[in-house]
């Protein structure tokens, strides 16, 4: 992982998830009981292990060193790489009805529409046909101006869909979403929803970047990058200048 690439891992780890806070609490916690196998798809830095029994937990990230983090950080929970799917061949590392629930926060929208497909058919595959799928995702919402701008200025994810959309990519695979709260905070709108698999029907979609994400991401990068130039040149300059001090007394 590049330097660059730490940077942002530490900035989502300490303030992206603190700001979510009790709404990411609660919503897990009206949804999960301890025995309930549960796998973290697209865990990141772990996180969110913290809101399930270590016993009952599986964090999945395709990142290795996010993995590692994620092992050193919290040592009682397990997390396991796993491999980019590309194809109907290829399959997340479990057997067939393996978990009751599938955490997915913060994931799809890094993730275009013929992967998460792909993705969504392995959810059939691994989960229980009692299981379900819990989901918080960044959302274009109507008329929010503000939040639909900073989040595709803000957040390294091409595919922030309006709810409609997300609901619609599920659907194209026979999962039944339902809407349980929009949750405002640091300039995004955070989708909290469920999702139930209904058959193994698979239908077409279509969709890519949003208007927002094709016009706001040269915005994007020149912040992405920027904004820890910016800070290397200022840690620099107050050295540079302790320094001085130091030396002219």
């Amino acid at each position: 992982m590049d330097i660059f690439s730490k940077l942002e891992t530490f900035a989502y780890r300490n303030i992206v998830v603190p700001l979510q806070g009790k709404a990411t609490f609660d919503f897990v916690e009206n949804h999960y009981k301890k025995g309930m196998k549960t796998l973290d798809f697209g865990c990141g830095t772990g996180s969110n292990s913290k809101l399930f029994h270590a016993e009952d937990y599986i964090g999945a990230e395709v990142d290795m060193s996010r993995v590692q983090s994620s092992r050193e950080k919290y040592v009682k929970y397990t997390f396991e790489k796993i491999p980019i799917i590309h194809s109907a061949k290829e399959q997340l590392p479990w057997e067939k009805d393996s978990f009751d629930l599938i955490f997915v926060s913060l994931c799809l929208h890094h993730i275009n529409a013929k992967t998460c497909k792909l993705i969504f058919k392995e959810f059939h595959r691994v989960l229980k046909s009692s299981g379900k799928i819990i989901g918080i995702e960044p959302a274009v919402i109507e008329k929010k101006y503000f939040n639909n701008i900073c989040m595709n200025v803000l957040d390294a994810g091409d595919y922030i869909l309006p709810v409609e959309k997300y609901k619609n990519l599920y659907s194209s695979e026979s999962f039944e979403t339902s809407h349980i709260d929009i949750v405002k905070t640091f300039g995004y709108n955070l989708w909290q929803y469920s999702s139930k698999p209904i058959s193994d029907e698979s239908t077409p979609f279509k969709g890519d970047m949003t208007n927002y994400r094709k016009r706001l991401k040269p915005i994007h990068v020149l912040g992405l990058y920027g904004k820890w130039f910016v800070l290397v040149f200022l840690v620099f300059f107050f050295l540079k200048n302790l320094i001085n001090v130091f030396i002219s007394t």
